[in-house]
């Protein structure tokens, strides 16, 4: 079959063939558009939820509410791993990465294990002085 033929057979003409490709780019327009709303919910909820542990008053243990709900080295854990899916989520789907997982690994853990490093050297170069 000609590609002539074959474009008559859909219904579209040799002019029109430039708009059966801008047809097809706005479909893939409309599921691009959802998938971003999807993740921006998800990143929108993981938020709220930082939000709601950092600032409810008596859930986590302080100065002002010492018997909260949760310790403040368990409040430090969870805002490090919510902190840590974001940066899954923005590295993975807006840095295009999300098919090469170990490419994305290294590209959110490995900076985030020098920098646990470096605050773990500080941490024991300071108090060293107090010995």
């Amino acid at each position: 079959m000609s590609e002539n033929t074959a474009m008559a057979a859909h219904g579209a003409t040799e002019e029109s063939h430039d708009f059966v490709i801008a047809e097809h780019g706005v479909h893939h327009f409309d599921t691009s558009r959802g998938l971003i709303w999807r993740i921006f919910i998800v990143l929108l909820i993981i938020t709220v939820l930082e939000f709601i542990i950092a600032l409810t008053p008596g859930l986590r243990q302080s100065e002002l509410h010492p018997h909260g709900l949760i310790p403040n080295n368990a409040v430090v854990g969870i805002f490090l791993g919510l902190t840590v899916l974001k940066a899954f989520y923005i590295v993975g789907y807006f840095m295009h990465l999300k098919m090469e997982r170990i490419n994305m690994i290294y590209t959110v853990l490995l900076p985030l294990l020098f920098i646990m490093y470096l605050i773990t050297l500080l941490i024991i170069e300071g108090t060293g002085s107090f010995r």
